[in-house]
């Protein structure tokens, strides 16, 4: 039986390793489309009728800070050898709770709600971080 557990535990270190070189992997593609992503960014700040591509211009510095987040949480999870911890997840989720409120233009019931979102997050991570003091 000791033999299959130190077989058990030689898989799960290779499965994690395996794990970690595909986070790798995938924040090195991240990088690359972080990068790709100014292309447009810049064709459109230097369009000469600027004023008809604002809304352009919000959704792709949109995007790559989409893009820029989620790199950030690969870096995190390399960091942490594959796992990310609630509180990091949590205030990526305000962030972007926050930037959609930013664009937010339209209905005011959305705009409550999103706001709403932002103070029940906040509240569970003032929470979470307190219990998690304790413990």
């Amino acid at each position: 039986m000791k033999d299959f557990n130190k077989y058990v535990i030689k898989f799960a270190r290779f499965l994690q390793s395996l794990l970690v070189i595909a986070i790798g992997l995938l924040g090195v593609l991240l990088i690359i489309l972080l990068f790709r992503d100014l292309i447009p960014l810049f064709q459109l700040l230097l369009s000469p009728s600027i004023k008809e591509s604002n809304s352009a211009i919000m959704d792709e510095i949109i995007v790559f800070f989409l893009f820029f987040e989620f790199t950030a949480m690969i870096i995190s999870a390399l960091r942490h050898h594959g796992h990310t911890s609630i509180n990091f997840l949590m205030g990526l989720s305000v962030t972007a709770l926050i930037r959609s409120l930013i664009t937010a233009h339209g209905d005011v019931w959305e705009i409550v709600a999103t706001s709403v979102s932002i103070l029940m997050l906040i509240i569970a991570m003032v929470i979470f971080n307190k219990h998690m003091k304790n413990m």
